[in-house]
């Protein structure tokens, strides 16, 4: 009898934790997602956002979104290529349900402490100054984790698991753990900004009381922490509020990991933790649409924590840390896993952009052009196509390379090898001043249709 599926299930905290999603996507579908015997697992994805307007947030979901489009299309007729699903819970906001513009005196009612329980009132105001009491959280926790950290105390998961996003994926937590290998939550997220740095360890111990609250006892909790990776260019103007701001990413990172250092472990069973001294620079942005970082090698790497979880070397540590070789640029040497990865993700771009530059181009020119003429061409249709006039559906085994469900197929393909391929360019050129990547070629990724 075979063994159960291993299941993963991946949440991304804020912007940062959305983007790691990101790169799991694309890692999921060049199959390095694997258990230790190299079998594909069964993947879950859920995202934890305030910024329900996030440009990060959207790119994500549009990401999961096309990969499950061409997974539909797909079906089994492919191998080591998108041979697995993403279940995909959605994303969920610790706001939801608040009216548009709510701030933290809302969110606690701070004219009913002052009423009824007065010194608690004094204690918030002592905790809070009045400009974060005041900021409207539309946008996120801005930069500020004791915000955060408050609003997400509130949450419970016992009230989350009867309904809405957080009840499938709870439920299917507590079936996982009934088979096969454990189960594993791993959670992303920065523990410099705001969402991220209050979300990560929040919802890492509120999950682990809930599991032992309900005696499932076989799953762990992992983590990949990213400490500061980047730095804006300029700041907020007078008058948006507060805000997150670079001067407090290394106070915000040294008391995440004081507070791990103290109560890590019962947080999460496993952490991984990524950063870099040499900074990309992103636009300054307050959140919402404005917010377009571009996808970021450190990412990349962190979400490598999940292939290095569902490995039997990773039940020897609490934490891990990666280096590189050269202080000016990371190579294939300094990839965890380098030879199966690297493999792996050259195998997946250059299938994009045969796919973008060539196939999927020809298959355009074949529905307008004479198939015996276009064949001369390009031979290669031969292979997987009919090409007989009269067929719109199958001749002698093979499809219609003008019917309707390979053209779906097609239009499945260009969805995601745009959006993989627009991934690739934007951590291959996204590094930092003075520094640089030797993994992908941007130039080489390029093409003006994606």
């Amino acid at each position: 009898m075979e063994a159960a599926e291993m299941n993963v299930f991946a949440i991304g905290i804020g912007g940062t934790g959305a983007k790691c999603v990101e790169s799991l996507v694309h890692l999921h579908a060049a199959g390095l997602i694997t258990d230790q015997a190299g079998k594909t697992i069964r993947l879950g994805t859920f995202l934890v956002e305030p910024d329900q307007q996030s440009t990060l947030l959207a790119r994500t979901e549009i990401a999961v979104d096309r990969y499950s489009k061409l997974r539909k299309q797909l079906g089994n007729a492919t191998e080591g290529f998108a041979v697995s699903e993403i279940d995909h819970y959605g994303s969920w906001s610790p706001l939801a349900g608040a009216k548009p513009g709510i701030s933290l005196d809302q969110v606690f009612s701070k004219p009913v402490l002052r009423n009824k329980a007065s010194g608690l009132a004094d204690l918030f105001d002592c905790l809070f100054p009045p400009e974060e009491q005041t900021a409207e959280l539309d946008v996120g926790f801005r930069g500020r984790p004791p915000i955060g950290s408050a609003v997400m105390s509130r949450i419970s998961l016992d009230e989350a698991a009867q309904s809405g996003e957080w009840k499938k994926l709870l439920a299917d937590i507590k079936t996982a753990s009934g088979s096969g290998d454990p189960p594993i939550i791993h959670l992303l997220g920065s523990v410099f900004g705001g969402t991220g740095a209050s979300g990560v360890p929040t919802l890492g111990a509120m999950l682990k009381t809930w599991l032992q609250q309900q005696n499932v006892l076989k799953v762990k909790v992992h983590a990949s922490l990213l400490l500061p990776y980047f730095d804006f260019d300029g700041q907020g103007d007078q008058g948006i509020g507060i805000h997150a701001e670079v001067g407090n990413f290394q106070l915000n990172t040294d008391a995440a990991l004081q507070y791990l250092s103290n109560n890590g472990k019962s947080c999460f069973d496993q952490v991984y933790l990524l950063g870099s001294d040499i900074k990309a620079r992103y636009d300054f942005s307050i959140g919402g649409r404005s917010q377009v970082n571009d996808a970021h090698i450190i990412e990349l790497l962190a979400t490598l924590g999940i292939r290095h979880g569902c490995s039997l070397e990773s039940t020897k540590d609490y934490a891990y840390m990666i280096s590189r070789g050269k202080e000016d640029q990371i190579d294939w040497e300094d990839v965890p896993d380098n030879g199966v990865v690297g493999t792996a993700l050259a195998q997946a771009a250059r299938f994009a952009v045969a796919w973008k530059r060539n196939y999927s181009l020809e298959i355009d020119a074949a529905q307008s052009t004479p198939l015996k003429e276009f064949t001369s061409g390009a031979p290669w249709i031969r292979k997987y196509f009919s090409i007989s006039e009269e067929s719109i559906t199958k001749s002698e085994g093979l499809p219609s390379i003008r019917s309707q469900e390979e053209l779906a197929l097609k239009q499945a393909i260009d969805g995601y090898a745009a959006t993989l391929l627009q991934w690739l360019r934007q951590f291959s050129r996204n590094t930092g001043l003075g520094f640089k990547q030797e993994l992908f070629t941007e130039e080489q990724l390029t093409n003006d249709e994606t």
